[in-house]
């Protein structure tokens, strides 16, 4: 049995494809239906160029021309997609291609909202069953955890020490600390930037607060939120909310991140607190500032 990577989740029947390129998919879903998460693995081994025909999926000129892992990303993110939107119910007979929208993200379907993350090997992709609006958005994002020398070159542009404090106080080493604030910057950067309509850097937001579920006992397959708080002038002001959510999931080679707005976290909070716990020790925030 799958274990679902949020707590607010069930698991549905499993999902396969034709082609030997993908694997392992997995499809999970909220009590409501609201949200429609699937996941799985792809092989660059394994793909081929006919994958797309073969899965009726459309390949863009400038996905075509572009080396084989961009191409078998990309079918593995497109088709957990379309996975996703069937899964909904809302589309007859089956869901449209998605495009390549705003900021080269997905161009979804009027009526739903969605986000796609991949790795080296692993996709991605979650939709929320209702249009996009200022109290429904939804972003998500997938890392394989750094290594020592890859966190050193980046930590700096992806945090500063007091939000490393927070992550390292909760029992992360340094290295899972930057790559899970990487990833929870990057899924609330997918989740925002149909408001903000630009570009904006991991220093526009920061991280107030770790908050994990008490139940947790070790790195891997800790699960959780952190609060994160937009601190960028220009992008707040387009922002849809100010402090944000970001739901995640440790498991051993990589980390899940999930961003929703607010209308839809407090729904998944009313529904878990009966079944998980949790406790003053488990909450981590900012040491008090000097002065």
């Amino acid at each position: 049995m799958s274990c679902p990577p949020f707590p607010f989740l069930s698991v549905l029947p499993l999902a396969t494809s034709t082609v030997a390129s993908l694997f392992k998919i997995q499809l999970f879903s909220d009590t409501l239906q609201r949200l429609i998460l699937a996941r799985g693995n792809f092989s660059l081994g394994s793909f081929q160029h006919a994958n797309f025909a073969d899965l009726a999926l459309d390949l863009p000129t400038s996905i075509e021309g572009s080396v084989v892992k961009r191409q078998a990303e990309y079918l593995a993110g497109r088709y957990l997609a379309r996975l996703s939107m069937q899964q909904s119910g809302l589309f007859n007979p089956v869901p449209p291609q998605l495009g390549i929208g705003m900021l080269r993200a997905p161009a979804w379907p009027e009526i739903v909202t969605g986000s796609i993350t991949h790795h080296q090997y692993s996709a991605c992709a979650v939709v929320l069953t209702q249009p996009l609006a200022i109290d429904n958005f939804v972003g998500i994002d997938t890392e394989l955890w750094l290594t020592s020398q890859q966190a050193r070159e980046i930590a700096k542009s992806i945090h500063n020490t007091d939000e490393l404090h927070v992550l390292v106080s909760a029992g992360f080493t340094s290295e899972q600390a930057t790559t899970l604030l990487f990833s929870a910057k990057e899924a609330l950067f997918k989740a925002i930037c149909p408001f903000i309509g630009e570009y904006f850097g991991f220093d526009a937001a920061q991280l107030e607060a770790c908050y994990m579920f008490e139940c947790n006992t070790m790195i891997t397959g800790r699960s959780g939120w952190l609060q994160l708080q937009l601190t960028a002038n220009w992008v707040a002001t387009r922002a849809p909310q100010q402090k944000y959510r970001c739901w995640f999931n440790c498991r051993q080679f990589d980390v899940l991140t999930l961003v929703c707005s607010n209308a839809v976290d407090t729904q998944w909070l009313d529904i878990i607190s009966e079944d998980y716990r949790y406790s003053d020790s488990r909450f981590y925030n900012h040491p008090p500032l000097a002065g």
